[in-house]
């Protein structure tokens, strides 16, 4: 994919995601305008590297499994924490653990 379309596709995203955020919440205005560039990042780096990621996803190992029950877990508890908190804490913090997830994504795709 031509980097400026996945740019624009990315931007796109994470206006989408801000606005219907805007829409639902009251409060964190800042953190709403802070998941503009965390959605766009997170965008475009899961488009750099769907091949990889879709193909990391396939015959994981046991211990894959395992790893990933555990931040499953541990996502879905922090992130079921923070929406109670407020939306767009929730979403940041869903966010953040999809970033971190396409960074090492990305980490192996390139070494």
């Amino acid at each position: 994919m031509r980097p400026a379309l996945r740019y624009i596709i990315a931007v796109g995203v994470g206006l989408i995601v801000t606005v219907i955020t805007a829409e639902f919440a009251t409060t964190d205005h800042l953190l709403i305008l802070a998941l503009v560039p965390l959605y766009t990042a997170l965008t475009s780096m899961i488009l750099a590297h769907k091949e990889y990621w879709l193909r990391s996803s396939k015959n994981p190992t046991r211990s894959a499994r395992k790893r990933g029950g555990i931040i499953g877990g541990v996502g879905a508890f922090t992130g079921s924490l923070l929406l109670q908190a407020s939306i767009p804490a929730g979403l940041a913090g869903l966010g953040l653990l999809i970033l971190g997830m396409a960074g090492g994504i990305a980490e192996f795709n390139d070494s």
